[in-house]
Protein backbone atom coordinates (compact mmCIF):
# COMPACT_ATOMS: atom_id res chain seq x y z
CA UNK A 1 0.00 0.00 0.00
CA UNK A 2 2.78 2.22 0.76
CA UNK A 3 4.20 2.00 -2.59
CA UNK A 4 0.88 2.71 -4.30
CA UNK A 5 0.93 5.98 -2.09
CA UNK A 6 3.81 6.89 -2.97
CA UNK A 7 3.58 6.65 -6.56
CA UNK A 8 0.06 8.40 -6.43
CA UNK A 9 1.38 11.15 -4.92
CA UNK A 10 4.33 11.17 -7.26
CA UNK A 11 2.53 10.72 -10.55
CA UNK A 12 -1.07 12.12 -9.89
CA UNK A 13 -2.19 15.06 -11.22
CA UNK A 14 -3.99 17.51 -8.35
CA UNK A 15 -6.29 20.43 -8.52
CA UNK A 16 -6.00 21.14 -5.26
CA UNK A 17 -3.82 22.22 -2.31
CA UNK A 18 -5.89 20.08 -0.25
CA UNK A 19 -5.86 17.36 -2.24
CA UNK A 20 -1.99 17.23 -2.06
CA UNK A 21 -1.87 17.39 1.39
CA UNK A 22 -4.13 14.75 2.17
CA UNK A 23 -2.14 12.52 0.05
CA UNK A 24 0.89 13.42 2.03
CA UNK A 25 -0.61 12.43 5.16
CA UNK A 26 -2.47 9.54 4.50
CA UNK A 27 1.80 8.26 3.41
CA UNK A 28 3.33 9.09 6.51
CA UNK A 29 0.30 7.62 8.55
CA UNK A 30 1.08 4.49 6.22
CA UNK A 31 4.77 4.42 6.52
CA UNK A 32 5.31 4.98 9.82
CA UNK A 33 3.08 2.66 10.97
CA UNK A 34 0.50 4.70 12.69
CA UNK A 35 -3.34 4.48 12.91
CA UNK A 36 -3.71 8.68 12.64
CA UNK A 37 -2.41 11.92 11.77
CA UNK A 38 -2.57 15.37 11.27
CA UNK A 39 -0.90 18.33 8.93
CA UNK A 40 -1.43 21.90 10.39
CA UNK A 41 -0.03 25.16 8.29
CA UNK A 42 1.82 27.34 10.55
CA UNK A 43 2.28 31.28 10.47
CA UNK A 44 5.86 32.24 11.45
CA UNK A 45 4.68 35.64 11.34
CA UNK A 46 2.08 35.38 13.53
CA UNK A 47 3.03 32.61 15.15
CA UNK A 48 -0.37 30.64 14.19
CA UNK A 49 -1.27 27.13 13.21
CA UNK A 50 -3.92 26.59 11.18
CA UNK A 51 -6.10 23.45 11.63
CA UNK A 52 -6.20 21.72 7.95
CA UNK A 53 -6.01 18.17 6.85
CA UNK A 54 -6.91 14.94 9.39
CA UNK A 55 -5.80 11.15 7.85
CA UNK A 56 -8.85 9.64 7.03
CA UNK A 57 -8.95 7.78 10.08
CA UNK A 58 -9.71 10.68 12.20
CA UNK A 59 -12.49 11.54 10.62
CA UNK A 60 -14.49 8.80 11.97
CA UNK A 61 -13.95 10.36 15.70
CA UNK A 62 -14.06 14.17 14.15
CA UNK A 63 -15.81 16.56 12.46
CA UNK A 64 -14.31 18.12 9.64
CA UNK A 65 -15.58 21.47 9.85
CA UNK A 66 -13.46 22.80 12.88
CA UNK A 67 -10.97 24.40 10.73
CA UNK A 68 -9.56 27.66 12.63
CA UNK A 69 -6.41 29.51 13.13
CA UNK A 70 -5.41 29.63 16.95
CA UNK A 71 -2.00 30.75 18.51
CA UNK A 72 0.82 28.80 18.67
CA UNK A 73 0.97 29.89 22.36
CA UNK A 74 -2.40 27.86 23.05
CA UNK A 75 -1.42 24.98 21.19
CA UNK A 76 -1.00 21.58 22.72
CA UNK A 77 1.51 18.99 22.09
CA UNK A 78 1.27 19.20 18.13
CA UNK A 79 2.89 22.71 18.72
CA UNK A 80 6.19 21.09 20.79
CA UNK A 81 7.31 20.37 17.26
CA UNK A 82 7.57 24.11 16.35
CA UNK A 83 8.37 25.36 19.80
CA UNK A 84 11.51 23.00 19.80
CA UNK A 85 12.45 23.10 16.37
CA UNK A 86 12.75 19.41 16.12
CA UNK A 87 10.96 15.72 16.10
CA UNK A 88 8.50 15.78 19.49
CA UNK A 89 8.00 11.83 20.75
CA UNK A 90 5.08 11.60 23.23
CA UNK A 91 4.86 7.65 24.14
CA UNK A 92 2.22 6.46 26.80
CA UNK A 93 0.30 9.96 26.67
CA UNK A 94 -2.45 8.99 29.13
CA UNK A 95 0.57 8.81 31.04
CA UNK A 96 1.70 11.72 30.66
CA UNK A 97 2.04 14.43 33.51
CA UNK A 98 2.38 17.39 30.77
CA UNK A 99 -0.58 16.10 28.49
CA UNK A 100 -3.39 18.65 27.64
CA UNK A 101 -7.12 17.78 27.88
CA UNK A 102 -8.52 16.45 24.94
CA UNK A 103 -11.47 18.03 23.84
CA UNK A 104 -14.72 15.89 23.77
CA UNK A 105 -15.55 14.00 20.56
CA UNK A 106 -11.33 14.04 19.96
CA UNK A 107 -10.37 10.98 19.18
CA UNK A 108 -8.48 8.60 21.65
CA UNK A 109 -4.81 9.32 21.93
CA UNK A 110 -2.17 6.70 22.75
CA UNK A 111 1.38 7.95 21.21
CA UNK A 112 2.12 10.47 19.08
CA UNK A 113 5.56 11.93 17.26
CA UNK A 114 5.39 15.57 15.42
CA UNK A 115 7.56 16.99 12.64
CA UNK A 116 8.58 20.49 11.69
CA UNK A 117 7.87 20.34 8.39
CA UNK A 118 10.45 23.57 6.51
CA UNK A 119 10.49 25.51 3.19
CA UNK A 120 13.93 26.96 2.82
CA UNK A 121 14.76 26.93 6.35
CA UNK A 122 11.56 28.27 8.00
CA UNK A 123 8.84 25.99 9.82
CA UNK A 124 5.36 25.96 7.95
CA UNK A 125 4.01 23.18 8.93
CA UNK A 126 3.95 20.56 11.21
CA UNK A 127 2.96 17.02 10.72
CA UNK A 128 1.80 14.72 13.38
CA UNK A 129 1.42 10.63 13.29
CA UNK A 130 0.17 8.79 16.39
CA UNK A 131 -1.44 5.89 18.23
CA UNK A 132 1.10 3.08 16.55
CA UNK A 133 0.50 -0.28 18.25
CA UNK A 134 3.86 0.18 19.74
CA UNK A 135 6.43 3.37 21.24
CA UNK A 136 8.29 5.39 18.83
CA UNK A 137 12.01 4.95 19.04
CA UNK A 138 14.33 8.22 18.14
CA UNK A 139 15.75 5.26 15.68
CA UNK A 140 12.07 4.94 14.16
CA UNK A 141 11.26 8.66 13.99
CA UNK A 142 14.83 9.45 12.46
CA UNK A 143 14.03 6.98 9.69
CA UNK A 144 10.50 8.30 8.68
CA UNK A 145 11.61 12.22 9.19
CA UNK A 146 14.34 11.47 6.52
CA UNK A 147 11.09 9.77 4.31
CA UNK A 148 8.99 12.81 5.13
CA UNK A 149 11.69 15.14 4.06
CA UNK A 150 12.29 13.71 0.82
CA UNK A 151 8.08 13.79 0.27
CA UNK A 152 7.56 16.92 0.82
CA UNK A 153 9.93 17.82 -2.39
CA UNK A 154 7.01 15.96 -4.25
CA UNK A 155 4.48 18.06 -1.89
CA UNK A 156 6.13 21.55 -2.58
CA UNK A 157 6.59 20.71 -6.41
CA UNK A 158 3.09 19.58 -6.57
CA UNK A 159 1.76 22.61 -4.57
CA UNK A 160 3.81 24.71 -6.96
CA UNK A 161 2.24 23.68 -9.65
CA UNK A 162 -1.60 23.94 -8.52
CA UNK A 163 -0.19 27.83 -7.53
CA UNK A 164 0.73 28.38 -10.80
CA UNK A 165 -2.25 27.00 -13.01
CA UNK A 166 -4.45 28.85 -11.02
CA UNK A 167 -2.41 32.22 -11.04
CA UNK A 168 -2.79 31.12 -14.81
CA UNK A 169 -6.35 31.30 -14.49
CA UNK A 170 -6.94 34.30 -12.57
CA UNK A 171 -5.28 36.08 -15.34
CA UNK A 172 -7.11 34.42 -18.52
CA UNK A 173 -10.64 35.27 -15.77
CA UNK A 174 -9.17 38.88 -15.94
CA UNK A 175 -9.63 39.04 -19.33
CA UNK A 176 -12.93 38.31 -19.37
CA UNK A 177 -15.69 40.68 -18.81
CA UNK A 178 -18.58 39.45 -16.73
CA UNK A 179 -20.66 39.33 -19.83
CA UNK A 180 -18.45 37.63 -21.84
CA UNK A 181 -18.49 34.82 -18.93
CA UNK A 182 -21.85 34.87 -18.87
CA UNK A 183 -21.71 34.39 -22.96
CA UNK A 184 -19.38 31.23 -22.33
CA UNK A 185 -21.82 29.55 -19.43
CA UNK A 186 -24.72 30.05 -22.16
CA UNK A 187 -23.15 28.78 -24.84
CA UNK A 188 -21.77 25.05 -23.03
CA UNK A 189 -25.98 25.37 -22.17
CA UNK A 190 -26.99 25.46 -25.77
CA UNK A 191 -24.35 22.81 -25.99
CA UNK A 192 -26.03 20.85 -23.52
CA UNK A 193 -29.07 20.85 -26.22
CA UNK A 194 -26.86 19.94 -29.19
CA UNK A 195 -26.48 16.92 -27.63
CA UNK A 196 -30.01 15.82 -28.09
CA UNK A 197 -30.89 17.68 -31.20
CA UNK A 198 -28.05 18.94 -33.43
CA UNK A 199 -30.30 20.56 -35.99
CA UNK A 200 -31.69 23.06 -32.94
CA UNK A 201 -28.14 24.05 -31.47
CA UNK A 202 -26.60 24.72 -34.82
CA UNK A 203 -29.43 27.09 -35.81
CA UNK A 204 -29.72 28.75 -32.73
CA UNK A 205 -25.55 29.45 -33.31
CA UNK A 206 -26.78 30.29 -36.79
CA UNK A 207 -29.69 32.83 -35.87
CA UNK A 208 -27.47 34.34 -33.11
CA UNK A 209 -24.81 35.37 -36.00
CA UNK A 210 -27.32 36.79 -38.07
CA UNK A 211 -28.72 39.10 -35.34
CA UNK A 212 -25.32 40.41 -34.27
CA UNK A 213 -25.31 41.45 -37.90
CA UNK A 214 -28.75 42.39 -37.76
CA UNK A 215 -28.02 44.64 -34.66
CA UNK A 216 -25.28 46.53 -36.20
CA UNK A 217 -27.49 47.80 -38.96
CA UNK A 218 -29.69 48.96 -37.01
CA UNK A 219 -26.44 50.45 -34.89
CA UNK A 220 -28.12 49.14 -31.62
CA UNK A 221 -25.96 50.09 -28.45
CA UNK A 222 -22.99 47.99 -27.56
CA UNK A 223 -25.22 46.21 -24.16
CA UNK A 224 -28.23 45.98 -26.10
CA UNK A 225 -26.01 43.94 -28.52
CA UNK A 226 -24.88 41.36 -26.35
CA UNK A 227 -27.90 40.43 -24.78
CA UNK A 228 -29.74 40.08 -28.09
CA UNK A 229 -26.60 37.64 -28.75
CA UNK A 230 -26.91 36.00 -25.84
CA UNK A 231 -30.53 35.79 -26.14
CA UNK A 232 -30.89 34.26 -29.72
CA UNK A 233 -27.82 32.02 -28.54
CA UNK A 234 -30.78 30.00 -26.33
CA UNK A 235 -34.01 31.12 -28.01
CA UNK A 236 -34.90 27.67 -28.60
CA UNK A 237 -33.62 26.62 -25.40
CA UNK A 238 -37.29 24.98 -24.03
CA UNK A 239 -36.42 21.92 -26.98
CA UNK A 240 -34.98 20.41 -24.08
CA UNK A 241 -38.01 19.75 -22.67
CA UNK A 242 -39.24 18.21 -25.60
CA UNK A 243 -38.73 14.39 -26.56
CA UNK A 244 -35.93 13.35 -28.71
CA UNK A 245 -38.04 11.78 -31.00
CA UNK A 246 -40.13 14.51 -32.01
CA UNK A 247 -37.35 16.98 -32.32
CA UNK A 248 -35.37 14.79 -34.87
CA UNK A 249 -38.47 13.20 -36.42
CA UNK A 250 -37.74 12.47 -39.90
CA UNK A 251 -41.58 12.73 -41.31
CA UNK A 252 -44.06 15.74 -41.13
CA UNK A 253 -44.99 15.66 -37.48
CA UNK A 254 -48.84 14.64 -36.28
CA UNK A 255 -50.99 17.64 -34.97
CA UNK A 256 -50.62 16.67 -31.37
CA UNK A 257 -46.30 16.94 -32.14
CA UNK A 258 -46.67 20.11 -33.55
CA UNK A 259 -48.63 21.34 -30.49
CA UNK A 260 -45.94 19.65 -28.04
CA UNK A 261 -43.57 21.23 -30.00
CA UNK A 262 -45.21 25.01 -29.99
CA UNK A 263 -44.70 24.55 -25.96
CA UNK A 264 -41.30 25.28 -26.27
CA UNK A 265 -41.46 29.23 -25.83
CA UNK A 266 -43.12 28.51 -22.61
CA UNK A 267 -41.18 25.85 -21.47
CA UNK A 268 -37.93 28.30 -22.09
CA UNK A 269 -39.83 30.42 -19.80
CA UNK A 270 -40.19 28.23 -16.77
CA UNK A 271 -36.25 27.11 -17.08
CA UNK A 272 -35.37 31.20 -16.72
CA UNK A 273 -38.56 32.31 -14.95
CA UNK A 274 -35.54 32.67 -11.64
CA UNK A 275 -33.41 34.28 -13.21
CA UNK A 276 -32.18 38.08 -13.70
CA UNK A 277 -30.74 39.84 -16.43
CA UNK A 278 -29.84 43.21 -17.35
CA UNK A 279 -31.31 42.19 -20.67
CA UNK A 280 -34.52 40.81 -21.92
CA UNK A 281 -33.81 37.31 -21.91
CA UNK A 282 -37.24 36.12 -20.98
CA UNK A 283 -39.18 38.18 -23.66
CA UNK A 284 -36.97 37.14 -26.49
CA UNK A 285 -37.33 32.72 -25.50
CA UNK A 286 -40.86 33.63 -24.96
CA UNK A 287 -42.06 35.75 -27.82
CA UNK A 288 -39.57 34.94 -30.63
CA UNK A 289 -42.29 33.00 -32.22
CA UNK A 290 -44.94 36.01 -31.85
CA UNK A 291 -46.10 38.41 -34.94
CA UNK A 292 -47.20 42.11 -35.24
CA UNK A 293 -50.33 41.00 -36.34
CA UNK A 294 -51.27 38.82 -33.51
CA UNK A 295 -50.92 35.37 -35.07
CA UNK A 296 -48.26 33.87 -33.72
CA UNK A 297 -47.99 32.27 -30.19
CA UNK A 298 -47.75 31.46 -27.68
CA UNK A 299 -49.65 34.60 -26.32
CA UNK A 300 -50.67 36.25 -29.72
CA UNK A 301 -49.00 39.25 -28.93
CA UNK A 302 -48.82 42.14 -31.27
CA UNK A 303 -47.08 45.64 -31.94
CA UNK A 304 -45.21 46.98 -29.56
CA UNK A 305 -46.04 43.93 -26.51
CA UNK A 306 -43.08 42.57 -28.71
CA UNK A 307 -39.63 43.50 -27.65
CA UNK A 308 -37.36 44.58 -30.41
CA UNK A 309 -34.80 41.94 -29.85
CA UNK A 310 -37.59 39.11 -29.80
CA UNK A 311 -38.44 40.97 -33.28
CA UNK A 312 -35.24 40.54 -34.80
CA UNK A 313 -34.82 36.55 -33.40
CA UNK A 314 -38.16 36.49 -35.66
CA UNK A 315 -37.31 37.46 -38.79
CA UNK A 316 -33.59 35.65 -38.47
CA UNK A 317 -35.55 32.41 -37.11
CA UNK A 318 -37.74 32.44 -39.72
CA UNK A 319 -34.85 32.92 -42.27
CA UNK A 320 -32.82 30.04 -41.01
CA UNK A 321 -35.24 27.46 -40.69
CA UNK A 322 -36.50 27.89 -44.68
CA UNK A 323 -33.12 27.98 -45.49
CA UNK A 324 -31.75 25.07 -43.92
CA UNK A 325 -32.49 21.17 -43.80
CA UNK A 326 -35.56 20.62 -40.79
CA UNK A 327 -35.43 16.85 -39.84
CA UNK A 328 -39.12 16.12 -41.05
CA UNK A 329 -38.15 18.49 -44.66
CA UNK A 330 -35.91 19.49 -46.95
CA UNK A 331 -35.06 23.30 -47.03
CA UNK A 332 -37.31 25.71 -48.72
CA UNK A 333 -34.11 27.51 -49.69
CA UNK A 334 -32.69 30.90 -48.90
CA UNK A 335 -35.08 32.86 -52.20
CA UNK A 336 -38.33 31.12 -50.43
CA UNK A 337 -37.20 32.49 -46.78
CA UNK A 338 -36.53 35.79 -48.45
CA UNK A 339 -40.02 35.82 -50.08
CA UNK A 340 -41.93 35.06 -46.93
CA UNK A 341 -39.76 37.94 -45.44
CA UNK A 342 -40.95 40.27 -47.64
CA UNK A 343 -44.49 38.96 -47.88
CA UNK A 344 -44.41 39.29 -43.98
CA UNK A 345 -42.95 42.95 -43.69
CA UNK A 346 -45.07 45.20 -42.15
CA UNK A 347 -47.52 42.08 -41.04
CA UNK A 348 -46.06 39.76 -39.25
CA UNK A 349 -42.58 41.07 -38.84
CA UNK A 350 -41.16 44.49 -37.75
CA UNK A 351 -40.38 46.46 -41.46
CA UNK A 352 -37.00 47.97 -39.81
CA UNK A 353 -35.41 44.46 -39.10
CA UNK A 354 -36.70 43.27 -42.38
CA UNK A 355 -35.10 46.35 -44.18
CA UNK A 356 -32.04 45.64 -42.10
CA UNK A 357 -31.86 41.98 -42.74
CA UNK A 358 -32.21 42.10 -46.52
CA UNK A 359 -29.35 44.84 -46.41
CA UNK A 360 -27.26 42.37 -44.61
CA UNK A 361 -28.13 39.74 -47.28
CA UNK A 362 -27.58 41.93 -50.45
CA UNK A 363 -23.62 42.25 -48.23
CA UNK A 364 -23.10 38.79 -48.06
CA UNK A 365 -25.78 36.13 -49.06
CA UNK A 366 -24.17 33.24 -47.43
CA UNK A 367 -23.67 34.94 -43.85
CA UNK A 368 -20.06 34.26 -43.52
CA UNK A 369 -20.33 31.18 -45.34
CA UNK A 370 -23.62 29.45 -43.22
CA UNK A 371 -25.66 29.42 -46.25
CA UNK A 372 -23.46 28.42 -49.36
Amino acid sequence: MEVNLRHTLATREYFTVRGVYQDFLELVVEISESTIGYFHLYDDDTQTLQLNIWSKSVLTYCSAVNESHYPLSEAGIWGDAIRQNQAVIHNAYPSLKTKNHLPEGHFPLENHVAFPIRLENKIVAVLGVGNKSTDFTKQQVAQIEKQVDALWSIVCKKVGDIVKREKLLEEEFAKYSSHQVLLEMLKAISHSLEMRDPYTADHQKHVAYICSEVAAKLDLPEKQKMGLYIGALIHDIGKSNIPTMILTKPSKLMPEELALLRTHPANGLEIFKECHFPWPIQEMIGQHHERLDGSGYPQGLIENQICLEAKIIAVADTFDAMANDRPYRKARGAQAAIEVLKQGRGKEYDPYVVDAFMACFELDPTFAGIYE
